[in-house]
């Protein structure tokens, strides 16, 4: 036999032996962890186990889903128009989208009446959306017992539909119709509200882009002169009941039972391993096809080493990357439910001690250097990691902040049509228009306004840093053209009407 196949040979051996004594004196350890921490959490009643999350149906005559599927089949799939609404064509000041000489984007321009014309065809899936006011609940009966194969057709109809109503909106507000608008704004709340029985993680994160969208239709009714009190009031409560922090909460608890799932089917067979493997998009072996002793050596090492590094995977090292996610999803949770209590008010200070645990918490190792050698995919941030559970939290506490914003500016416009001018400080708005003061909640003390002498206010939260910076509306991201750049500049200010003047120079000179 050639020294060559001898050396091969004797390499895949010696990695089969060394996986192997490893296998034997690294599997009873994790485990042990793994099971005393699991009873840990349970004795403080956590619900860790699919069975135990999966929300209970609502009674047929409760859901709103019928009248809901049957709207998406008449909108189709294709995107909807909505003209210019809320668009911000200067820092701090936005143009009043349904008040233009005609509905425009940046891809379409059309007169009102043409725009209308074409529109009206979503009359009767707009009908078939305001059961969902009728009704308690939305629950698209989802099967979660596929886990992540679960398959959500619903979201990108939920999405459609709430620039379709966004665009209702403002075809309403231009016809003078503020009730017809005041319901289109309801039922797209509603559609966020109610749906929150739905605790997938992505269904979270649409449900706050749907809000998002929110934003622009309600300050336009804002704008409009023939509103009254009892619409606005309306919207007011539609918003103020919103709890993304709630629903973020739930929707970590079930990724926290499919993580769990996942990682059980993973170590159960050779089977679960490679489908877990694939879900997540990450490629285990391979061959690089090369002819050079280093490529045949790289090639013959391959399939030992994929056996090796899966067999590691399976009888030891999963348990402890369980144990790290399971400490982490904690960690997450724990600092959900304090922002939720009154012990403190301050997002940033929670957001930060969360952030410093999961650093000293980390992910240790003992046989490091060997994973990497064996190309053990690292499933750390597919399932469910601080990188993905923070940026998910920090579009919860990014919208809760505007949320609190946004209900501030409608308490405000009340006072102002029953006052005729604006308050001086925030404290008149309570208990008539506000049960209570608003809370800046990056940095726990009130919301920051002032009445201008011109006629307008200046209503901000101070945004993620937690620093006052007085109003400051410098961009700390690129400018752009958006519904409202609060998440650009140092300050979240909430926009005034641009004047004709600063409009007509926006067209004139169009971002790029």
């Amino acid at each position: 036999m050639k020294l060559r196949w001898k050396i091969l040979i004797g390499v895949g051996i010696f990695i089969i032996l060394m996986a192997a004594s490893l296998s034997v004196t690294m599997h009873v350890q994790p485990e042990g962890e793994l099971e005393a921490y699991k009873k840990s959490l349970r004795d403080k009643g956590e619900k860790l186990e699919l069975s135990e999350v999966i929300p209970p149906p609502p009674a047929p005559e409760d859901n709103a889903r019928n009248a809901v599927e049957d709207a998406f089949r008449i909108l189709g799939s294709n995107n909807q128009d909505v003209p210019n609404g809320m668009r911000m064509v200067a820092p701090g000041k936005a143009m009043v989208g349904w008040s233009q000489p005609d509905a425009r984007n940046s891809d379409f321009t059309n007169s009102w009446d043409d725009f209308g014309a074409k529109f009206a065809a979503n009359g009767p899936a707009i009908e078939l959306l305001h059961q969902v006011l009728e009704r308690p609940k939305l629950d698209f009966q989802l099967d979660y017992s596929k886990g992540a194969r679960m398959l959500l057709p619903q979201l990108a109809p939920m999405k459609r539909t709430a620039q379709m109503l966004d665009a209702a909106a403002i075809c309403e507000l231009h016809n003078g119709d503020s009730g017809a608008a005041t319901t289109n704004i309801l039922t797209l709340l509603a559609l966020v509200r109610k749906d929150t029985g739905d605790t997938i993680l992505i269904s979270h994160l649409v449900r706050i882009a749907m809000t998002a969208i929110a934003i622009g239709p309600t300050w336009e009714l804002l704008q409009a002169t023939n509103g009254n009190d009892a619409q606005l009031a309306a919207v007011q409560d539609a918003w103020q009941r919103l709890n993304f922090l709630s629903d973020a909460e739930n929707s970590f608890v079930m990724e926290r039972a499919w993580v769990s799932v996942e990682i059980e089917k993973s170590r159960a067979s050779h089977e679960g391993f490679k489908d877990t493997v694939g879900l997540m998009g990450n490629s285990f072996g391979g061959s690089s096809g090369g002819s050079s002793w280093s490529d045949v050596l790289e090639d013959f090492a391959q399939g030992p080493r994929s056996a090796v590094g899966e067999g590691m995977w399976r009888s030891s090292w999963s348990y402890s990357e369980e144990l790290r996610l399971l400490q982490s999803d904690q960690i997450v949770l724990d600092g959900v439910r304090m922002m939720q209590t009154n012990e403190t008010r301050s997002y940033k200070t929670n957001f930060d001690v969360m952030s410093s645990r999961l650093t000293s918490l980390g992910f240790t190792n003992t046989a490091g250097a060997l994973v990497h050698a064996l190309r053990i995919p690292d499933l750390r941030d597919e399932f469910g990691g601080w990188n993905f559970l923070g940026n998910a939290l920090g579009r919860t506490l990014r919208m809760e902040a505007a949320r609190d914003v946004v209900v501030t500016a409608i308490a405000l416009k009340r006072f102002q049509m029953k006052h005729g001018t604006w308050p001086e400080t925030l404290g008149e708005l309570t208990p008539e228009f506000l049960t209570s003061a608003t809370i800046d909640p990056y940095d726990g003390k009130p919301l920051k306004y002032h009445p201008n002498t011109d006629g307008t206010f200046l209503l901000y939260c101070v945004g993620e840093d937690g620093l006052d910076d007085g109003g400051d509306l410098t961009p700390v991201r690129a400018y752009g053209t958006t519904t409202w750049d609060w998440q650009r500049a140092r300050d979240w200010v909430w926009p005034q009407p641009a004047t004709p003047a600063e409009v007509q120079y926006y067209y004139e000179h169009p971002p790029k």
